[in-house]
């Protein structure tokens, strides 16, 4: 009995230093980056007679537990190239959950953030319009573990004559694409 009870005290008093909170950091082969450019696609528009809406949520994760990330402007683009919406003239849109919005574009450590593409996107797109592309860029003070943005394309039941969102029909999750690290 008195060996266990010494094993189990020399464990305890051993694992102390391994008992500190864990830290998100980069490792060796993770991608670091003091800033970037991320793509993403989308689509914001009804079918079915305006009896069906399809939406994009954009979620962004920071993560970095020691550093913060910088959302420096976000422009959507129509399908034709013409720029629909650019935060440096528009400011950044509020998130859904409230972490990041016109009055705060930093993502701190941890953090993860959603926009609706009807904060970006001022009314349903015509077919001609759409889909869309949506830019990110971002910057850090330090070399961190680089943004991460996916997207989840929604379709949704819509009453065509109220515009009341209703039950959700699909569900497609992507991971969006940087194309620019430095």
């Amino acid at each position: 009995m008195l060996r266990v009870k010494t094993y189990v005290s020399l464990f305890a008093i051993l694992s102390l230093p391994l008992s500190g909170p864990v830290m998100a950091g980069p490792s060796e082969g993770e991608t670091v980056a003091r800033q970037g450019v991320i793509r993403c696609g989308g689509n914001h528009f009804l079918r079915l007679s305006g009896a069906e809406a399809h939406t994009t949520f954009y979620v962004l994760r920071n993560y970095n537990s020691a550093d913060s990330i910088t959302i420096d402007r976000m422009i959507a683009f129509e399908a034709d190239g013409s720029v629909l919406f650019d935060s440096n003239v528009s400011g950044l849109p509020p998130t859904t959950n409230g972490i990041l919005g016109p009055t705060d574009n930093v993502l701190q450590p941890n953090q993860t953030a959603q926009f609706d593409s009807s904060a970006i996107v001022p009314s349903f797109l015509a077919q001609t319009d759409r889909p869309i592309q949506l830019e990110i860029r971002w910057s850090a003070a330090d070399k961190v573990l680089i943004l991460d943005v996916s997207l989840v394309r929604l379709g949704r039941q819509r009453d065509a004559a109220t515009g009341a969102i209703q039950v959700e029909r699909s569900r497609m999750l992507r991971e969006c694409t940087s194309i620019s690290l430095r």
